[in-house]
């Protein structure tokens, strides 16, 4: 469960999680409402529940598409997974190191 703590006139959330034996809260703020901050939240608990760790910081767009197929396409035909690679491949000549607003 998220905690939400106003901070001057924005708010802010933070989730708790262990990481190898330590706590490692994960805080985000700059929500201009509580309800923002709560949906957020909400957002990052359930990435950390599919057992994905949560991007808070921008990462590049062929990284997060190499990661995401990685992640939710472990259960898949070869041939699908071919597919993926190569597009994958396309996305790496076209979108190299552009940043994703994800």
């Amino acid at each position: 469960m998220a905690s939400i703590q106003k901070r001057g006139k924005t708010y802010q959330f933070t989730v708790s999680r262990t990481v190898n034996g330590k706590q490692k809260p994960i805080r985000k703020g700059g929500f201009r409402t509580k309800k923002e901050a709560q949906i957020a939240a909400m957002e990052v608990e359930a990435e950390l529940l599919k057992g994905a760790t949560p991007n808070l910081k921008p990462v590049a767009f062929d990284e997060y598409f190499e990661n995401w197929i990685k992640v939710f396409k472990t259960d898949i035909n070869s041939n699908t997974l071919a597919r993926y690679n190569d597009t994958l491949k396309t996305v790496k000549d076209n979108f190299e190191g552009i940043l994703s607003k994800t």
